[in-house]
């Protein structure tokens, strides 16, 4: 044996009391390496496990329940009333008593704290926090007062939701519509609406339609009724109010007052939104502002995409008629975008002289994503319009009519000044209506 004083980390046995000198095994080295190893990673394991600064929050997420949220709601309040009709609309009866009482006491006020302002709520400010005693109070005074029975009647209207029997065809698609009784009387009324009852109980569809004047207090002030612009965002409530009421249709087809369906025996869902169809009719690279906006919609816009479809006059978006998607496949796009789109952010915005018509032109220039899921589409589609004269019905550069003609699927007449007017082109129109042939 050979004992080298010289080397260093010589490994040195000894056994009983005797004394010997071995060389190192050629594998010692990888074997204590790995020891060494297997020590270092159980090390990094305790240290990792006993000073992990995240390791009480992953304890704590691990454990935690899943958060509950309230169920959605309408804007006015908590509670709702079911019907089992897919026809959702005021008794248009009541306009004539709701005109009497004005606008102004249909609504209530709260005075701020510590401020002299003072801010327009709905009528439910007023109502019992006992839903079952406020409903015995409105009771007694409906069999009492026709006037507290149409002012009750208004202020429950928010609260109606669709709630079908079990196994029933839920509607597709919803007329959505917003009628003012200050706007046309009684029978104008009555030919509106019945107008879109027809339609949907032929369609099977279902319909959406609110008093103007229930969406006061989210316009913020009276004065915001009689602007022609600034009550257009009654549009976007009734919208968002409408899928609320029916949480498991499709499309929502907004419908203004000032427009008759013409031809109930179309059909939305064959003739309109079918791919192919659809495919066919939408305007690719059109500009957003004709007639030379820099802005355009996409030249690749597949139909099988489109979650919102809007017409054109020839000089901006139109929202008189429009179609946006809110079913599940689309992951609440429709309903997420009318809550952006009717934020106050936007209804305040002094430099949109069109109202929701310019807030939504602006959320499709900045957005992609929107302006992605969007078709415009030929007004006379869907909006033909009552005010073209023959003479000048092709667009600039174009050979589309855009002028209402017989057969035609739509008239509006949105640029009516004043009631009169209103209601004698409406009684213009009602008087061509053709009972649909199913």
């Amino acid at each position: 044996m050979f004992h080298n004083s010289n080397k260093k980390n010589v490994f040195k046995p000894r056994y009983d009391n005797s004394q010997s000198f071995l060389p190192l095994p050629a594998t010692f080295s990888r074997i204590n390496n790995k020891r060494r190893l297997s020590l270092v990673i159980v090390g990094l394991i305790l240290i990792w496990f006993f000073f992990n600064p995240l390791a009480f929050l992953s304890l704590h997420l691990k454990t935690s329940k899943i958060p509950q949220y309230p169920p959605a709601h309408p804007y006015s309040t908590k509670h709702i009333v079911e019907t089992l009709s897919r026809f959702i609309f005021p008794p248009i009866e009541h306009a004539p008593l709701l005109k009497q009482l004005g606008a102004a006491k249909l609504v209530a006020t709260l005075k701020l704290v510590d401020s002299d302002r003072v801010e327009l709520r709905p009528l439910t400010l007023l109502e019992n926090e006992n839903f079952e005693i406020q409903q015995a109070k409105e009771r007694d005074e409906n069999a009492k007062d026709t006037f507290m029975k149409a002012k009750n009647t208004f202020k429950n209207q928010d609260r109606v939701v669709y709630k079908p029997k079990p196994g029933a065809e839920y509607p597709d698609v919803v007329i959505v519509t917003v009628v003012d009784f200050d706007r046309y009387s009684l029978d104008g009324l009555s030919k509106i609406v019945q107008n879109r009852v027809d339609y949907a109980h032929f369609n099977k569809y279902g319909i959406y339609v609110r008093w103007k004047q229930e969406f006061t207090s989210q316009l913020g002030s009276l004065a915001a009724l009689d602007d022609a612009e600034k009550s257009k965002w009654t549009r976007l409530f009734a919208l968002e109010a409408a899928m609320l009421a029916f949480p498991e249709s499709s499309w929502f087809w907004y419908l203004d007052e000032d427009a008759l369906i013409m031809d109930l025996n179309s059909n939305l869902n064959k003739q309109f939104l079918s791919a192919e169809i659809l495919n066919q009719r939408i305007l690719r690279d059109q500009p957003l502002i004709p007639p030379d906006g820099l802005i355009k919609t996409y030249k690749s816009t597949k139909p099988q995409n489109v979650k919102l479809i809007l017409t054109q006059s020839d000089s901006k978006i139109e929202t008189n008629s429009f179609l946006i998607k809110n079913d599940k496949a689309s992951e609440g796009f429709g309903k997420a975008l009318v809550q952006i789109w009717s934020n106050s952010l936007y209804m305040n915005y002094q430099s949109f002289p069109y109202g929701p018509d310019s807030a939504l032109t602006h959320i499709l220039q900045w957005h992609p994503f929107v302006l992605s899921k969007t078709a415009i589409i030929p007004g006379k589609v869907i909006a033909a319009s009552h005010d073209i004269p023959k003479d000048d019905e092709t667009k600039e550069g174009g050979k589309e009519k855009v002028g209402y003609e017989d057969g035609d699927f739509v008239v509006q007449w949105s640029s009516c000044k004043t009631a009169q007017e209103c209601e004698t082109i409406l009684n213009i129109y009602h008087s061509k209506l053709k009972p649909s042939k199913r």
